[in-house]
């Protein structure tokens, strides 16, 4: 004679418990990416005063390897944020698809790593480093 018992339904309600929490996880965690893309792409600049085109308005540029300038906006707004499985991975990102005036080139690109004519202004890595203590916390918080 012998007793045993099965946990497998046990196991799989906790693994969709897991699974879930997971998907909300990386969801606040890319929520957390762009709001530190918007704190570090706000602000004043400590650059060359520009004219605004067609106004009687100046802004101050960004110096070389202090995060861009605000001028209209249209860069700092256009990170829209995103999270995915892939495989046993969970992905969390934000995605700016803004595009240069001539429509070649993203506008994030050309000034996270500049141009022959332009030095770089790097904000990524100033983008992670914002966010991380909140993200640490999110995956940190009790399931």
């Amino acid at each position: 004679m012998s007793a045993s018992i099965t946990f497998r339904h046990i196991i799989d309600d906790e693994t969709r418990r897991l699974t879930r929490q997971m998907k909300r996880s990386s969801v606040l965690a890319a929520t957390q990416l762009r709001n530190a893309a918007i704190e570090v792409l706000a602000g004043s600049r400590g650059g060359r005063k520009y004219r605004v085109p067609g106004t009687k308005k100046y802004y101050t540029a960004s110096a070389p390897g202090q995060p861009p300038a605000v001028r209209t906006g249209s860069f700092r707004n256009s990170w829209k944020p995103s999270a995915f499985q892939a495989g046993d991975t969970y992905v969390s990102r934000i995605e700016s698809s803004l595009l240069t005036d001539n429509g070649g080139y993203l506008l994030g690109e050309i000034l996270e790593n500049g141009t022959s004519r332009m030095a770089a202004r790097p904000y990524a890595e100033k983008i992670k480093q914002q966010a991380m203590p909140h993200i640490v916390q999110i995956y940190s918080a009790p399931y």
